[in-house]
């Protein structure tokens, strides 16, 4: 058996997330339908990130094992695969990692990206990728608001009332709050791991900061509540990306995103 792993990009706007569900378009489903047209044999994939419902991906990593005497080479399977996407889900790259790679279970380091326009006037054109706030945001106090959430902590007061995780102790490596021009604001958050939502309540409540409903001093509060209640609301799907993803074995990223076939 042969370890492969591809990098897809989607518009999560119409799936109902990346995890695979009865009847429901989503992003494993219709990879593993399509790899198993391709390779005439059922194939189960792992992702490195189970996107929630109207979430994008800009680099999105799964893996499935390849028996050695398929009918079709690897350096063949990304093109025969991409010819079976819809518009909206794209395989970037298929490549053989060593046997050990996990695409979950390797990552170093998971960065997530949302964006957010500011003013009267919605972009049209971006409008699935990006939340509309009609007002300009504090991005000072968000920005000094956000310094409390980097290290380790108990996210609790983050996460998904009903999240499944035991653990709510999560690491984030860095917040970035940053201003691609006037109208754009763009929240970036790194981290290994992360929990059931935990992004989008993030942004949430720094959103509430930057409109003068919360200081900056609160989210020191917030977090030592360790209650969901105490944070801001969960902000909508449709304004996050799973950017980037890194891994110890840099031999298995494919971090240039060009296809690796004719």
């Amino acid at each position: 058996m042969s370890r492969v792993m591809l990098t897809v990009a989607y518009d999560g706007t119409d799936f109902h997330g990346f995890a695979r569900q009865p009847d429901l378009r989503t992003v494993q489903g219709l990879l593993e339908e399509a790899l198993s047209r391709v390779l005439f044999e059922p194939v189960e994939i792992f992702g490195a990130s189970r996107t929630d419902a109207g979430v994008h991906a800009r680099h999105q990593v799964v893996h499935f094992d390849l028996d050695d005497n398929s009918v079709l080479p690897i350096d063949r399977l990304g093109y025969a695969l991409s010819r079976q996407m819809p518009s909206d889900l794209a395989v970037l790259s298929a490549v053989s990692p060593s046997a050990s790679f996990h695409a979950r279970h390797s990552v170093r380091q998971k960065t997530y990206r949302y964006a957010i326009r500011m003013g009267r006037v919605r972009d049209v054109f971006a409008d699935r990728f990006e939340l509309h706030v009609p007002t300009q945001l504090n991005v000072v106090a968000m920005q000094e608001a956000a310094r409390w959430l980097v290290g380790k902590h108990d996210f609790t007061s983050f996460c998904f009332a009903h999240a499944q995780q035991d653990s709510k102790i999560r690491t984030l490596d860095d917040i970035r709050i940053v201003l691609p021009d006037e109208r754009r604001l763009v929240l970036e958050v790194s981290g290994r791991a992360f929990l059931h939502n935990m992004i989008r309540i993030i942004t949430g409540t720094l959103l509430e900061v930057g409109k003068g409903r919360r200081t900056s001093e609160d989210m020191k509060r917030i977090l030592a509540q360790r209650d969901r209640r105490a944070a801001g609301p969960t902000a909508p799907a449709r304004g996050l990306t799973l950017w980037d993803i890194r891994y110890a074995d840099r031999s298995a990223e494919a971090s240039d995103f060009a296809l690796r076939w004719p």
